[in-house]
């Protein structure tokens, strides 16, 4: 009997690369300029709590591709909290 392929870790890992990349040009532009006038502080610190709850989430219910990419989220937008807290 063949083996059926199940797609549902892939589509979960992919979600976390992708929702997780689009974090890295804003990080590497905010401490590469110091330009972070445009950057609300506000909306990147309620970002911040929602990826590190998903983090927590991920952790309780142990699922990796929730804590992989959180993991990543948390550190590039606490990079880009720090930018803006460091250069206003």
């Amino acid at each position: 009997m063949p083996h059926s392929f199940d797609i549902t870790p892939f589509i979960g890992y992919l979600a976390a690369l992708l929702g997780t990349i689009c974090w890295v040009p804003q990080a590497m532009k905010v401490w590469q300029t110091g330009e972070t006038r445009a950057l609300s502080l506000w909306a990147n610190l309620l970002f911040l709590a929602t990826v590190t709850l998903w983090l927590v989430y991920g952790v309780m219910i142990g699922d990796w591709p929730l804590i992989l990419a959180n993991i990543v989220a948390v550190a590039l937008v606490s990079a880009i909290v720090a930018a803006k807290l460091k250069f206003g």
